[in-house]
């Protein structure tokens, strides 16, 4: 697990935007390339961060491989997709805060001697922080009334639940051994929050810092719009709504306002 800081200064009144990009699937004929490129587009002063399977990464030799399934066009289906996501995310690299992997990225890394998400990262120039991650966001208004939020990235794992609180519980035991103010996961392909009510510390003022859960969701569709199934088609998994979570982040006169945004 890596730890790393990012400052982000800010006016008071001011709320700051960060898009949490988990399990788009780029590669994936299934995956709603159209709802993706306008989510990020729809914004252009937010700040991004991803948490994995930003690739299909699915390969001839893995079970889940599909060929109807796959757009990519030549044998190289790795460079594809990353050439594929780096196009996409590089009008906004800027905005770009960390770049973390997923189980299809870690997977093509074990047995080919090559990282997609490292890649992605190593193109647009933005910090790869693993599988696991804790995030510093500092936030300071001109070097003053600094407020400090920590997110834990973590880009999910075990079996998808098919139920729709049999991941918010999963997650939300993951969380408790954690200290941190907003946890993101991915994996499930679900797209649902939750908010657990705490009392925190703000210099020596006791104030509400609730934790922020976020399951951030997917563009990879469940059903394929041909008679060809898609694996989760195949595998009777529940239908996902598409999209990810926006966290709103508002410094106020004691800590900060948390609001997350679908």
């Amino acid at each position: 697990m890596v730890v790393t800081t990012y400052r982000i200064p800010y006016t008071y009144g001011e709320t700051i935007r960060i898009h949490a990009l988990f399990d788009t699937h780029y590669g994936n004929r299934a995956c709603d390339i159209r709802a993706f490129k306008s989510f990020i587009a729809d914004d252009k002063e937010a700040y991004w961060l991803t948490g994995g399977d930003n690739q299909d990464s699915i390969t001839i030799t893995d079970k889940r491989y599909r060929k109807t399934m796959d757009v990519t066009e030549s044998e190289s289906i790795i460079d594809e997709q990353v050439d594929g996501m780096t196009s996409m995310l590089m009008p906004y690299k800027d905005r770009g805060i960390l770049i973390g992997s997923g189980n299809h990225e870690q997977k093509i890394a074990r047995i080919s001697g090559t990282h997609p998400a490292k890649r992605l990262a190593k193109n647009l120039g933005v910090p790869y922080l693993g599988y696991t991650w804790y995030l510093r966001l500092i936030l300071t208004e001109n070097g003053a009334r600094g407020r400090t939020v920590t997110v834990l990235g973590h880009h999910g794992f075990g079996g998808g639940s098919r139920t729709r609180g049999g991941s918010l519980t999963k997650y939300t035991n993951h969380s408790s051994y954690f200290d941190g103010d907003v946890y993101l996961y991915g994996h499930d392909h679900k797209r649902q929050r939750d908010e657990i009510d705490r009392i925190g510390l703000a210099g020596d003022k006791i104030i509400s810092k609730p934790k922020v859960l976020c399951l951030c969701g997917t563009y990879l569709k469940t059903f394929s719009d041909t008679v060809d199934p898609t694996y989760s088609e195949e595998f009777g998994y529940p239908p996902t709504a598409i999209g990810n979570l926006t966290l709103n982040i508002k410094p106020t006169r004691k800590w900060v306002e948390i609001r997350v945004e679908k």
